[in-house]
């Protein structure tokens, strides 16, 4: 009982901490759609085809017996562990082996700087959508509707990566993160309170971005229903607080220092964004669309493929794990120490759609009308758990049966049972 009084009041200090000033008006939303902002370049819409972001098309397909053959292994070996007959090749899981191509045989997933750079296609094209975070117009894209200096080099270094491209909505990573969040795994929750008299034109907004556990609503056409109701759910990270203004509809908020939300996707334990940034356009149908953009940290979005499994995104993704370590840190272009300094971040721009909605105080007894922050009553934070299935837990990008080791397979096990004993019988 004490610990629900303590969150009680923590509860009705966190709304009243909003201030004295009562908003003049509150508008509030769910996001029912977010990705990252690919501009698409082709005209037929398939992820595969040419076009001006991409004159070569995406990436091709790999060769993985090639791949491991220049790993060190010899071709009756990469051909045997490419084998679907065989048995330490998992159907759902994959091929473990295929981690050990470093120089040593070390696991490339970990130690990418192990085995050299190949490369996959990058963006060469001249437009991309999202934010000038560096403010030097001489750098960066062009908006599709001519603002230059646009900084977005996470869609240099994957728009042309099959799985992040296509046209908005159609990109096969997005449809999956989407499908995730609209099958009950997550909801963020976007509100907007001003202190003028006309929400269309105010120069005194706040905006509160929030997680929830309340489950999306989808309709029979797979799209989010409007107007239902969601409560807040308190979160010591994944909550984040802007200043804005609106113009003719258009939400600008200020540059942020930092924020952090719910990624769209699940895997990097939340998206923090430095120097963030947002432009948000209401609609006259009651949606909200447009951009949330700044610098990310690209350490987390390379740990998280890897925890997703590295041969199955590998294979899935006709790409090599350290070609994307590299590209990231290639194309990282934002060091929060200065100039001078390493830079760990790389600019990235989430193209978002939101819809009409109800949102609720943690406690579900009043509409929120006053942004606050609810860090101070939220449970500690946890760490991402570790990925585990039936047959074991994911372990260095590799799903390792109990008590096993994430480590190569001795030499007897890398050729058929009867080629290993005519080898082992000379």
């Amino acid at each position: 009982m004490k610990r629900l009084a303590a969150y009680a009041g923590g509860l009705m200090l966190a709304v009243m901490s909003a201030g004295a000033a009562q908003a003049a008006w509150t508008k509030s939303y769910v996001i029912s759609w977010y990705e990252p902002a690919m501009y698409y370049g082709g005209k037929g819409g398939g992820a595969l085809e040419p076009g001006t972001d991409c004159p070569k098309g995406a990436n091709p397909e790999i060769d993985w017996e090639k791949v491991l053959v220049d790993a060190g292994y010899s071709p009756a070996q990469a051909k045997w562990l490419r084998d679907p007959a065989n048995p330490t090749r998992d159907p759902v899981h994959g091929q473990n082996q295929m981690a050990f191509r470093g120089k040593n045989r070390e696991n490339v997933y970990i130690h990418p700087t192990t085995t050299p750079e190949v490369g996959f296609p990058t963006v060469e094209g001249k437009i991309g959508e999202g934010f000038d975070l560096d403010g030097d117009p001489a750098t960066g894209f062009t908006s599709p509707a001519g603002q230059p200096g646009i900084d977005n080099n996470f869609y240099r270094a994957f728009g042309c990566w099959k799985n992040y491209r296509g046209p908005p909505r159609l990109a096969s990573s997005a449809v999956g993160a989407n499908d995730t969040m609209k099958n009950g795994s997550w909801a963020v929750l976007l509100v907007l309170t001003g202190k003028g008299d006309d929400p269309l034109n105010d120069k005194d907004v706040t905006l509160g971005i929030y997680a929830s556990q309340d489950k999306l609503v989808p309709n029979g056409a797979g799209d989010v229903n409007a107007d239902y109701t969601f409560r807040v759910q308190p979160d010591q990270k994944l909550e984040a607080i802007m200043q804005a203004r609106t113009e003719k509809g258009r939400i600008i908020t200020e540059v942020s220092p930092r924020i952090m939300f719910h990624e769209a996707g699940g895997s990097y334990g939340g998206l923090e964004l430095l120097k963030a940034r947002a432009e948000l356009q209401m609609k006259p149908d009651g949606e909200l669309e447009g951009f949330i953009g700044g610098y990310m940290p690209w350490q987390p979005v390379y740990d998280g493929f890897v925890r997703a499994r590295g041969p199955i995104v590998e294979i899935l993704g006709w790409v090599r794990l350290p070609d994307v370590y590299y590209a990231l840190r290639r194309h990282a272009d934002y060091s929060p120490s200065g100039p001078g300094g390493e830079k760990t971040h790389i600019s990235y721009a989430l193209r978002v759609f939101a819809k009409p909605a109800w949102v609720m105080t943690p406690d579900a007894k009043q509409r929120l009308t006053q942004i606050a922050s609810f860090k101070g009553v939220a449970p500690p934070s946890k760490p991402i758990p570790p990925v585990r299935f039936s047959k074991g837990v994911v372990t260095e990008g590799l799903v390792i049966p109990p008590g096993a080791k994430p480590e190569s397979l001795p030499e007897d096990m890398l050729l058929p049972p009867k080629a290993s004993s005519a080898v082992a019988s000379r």
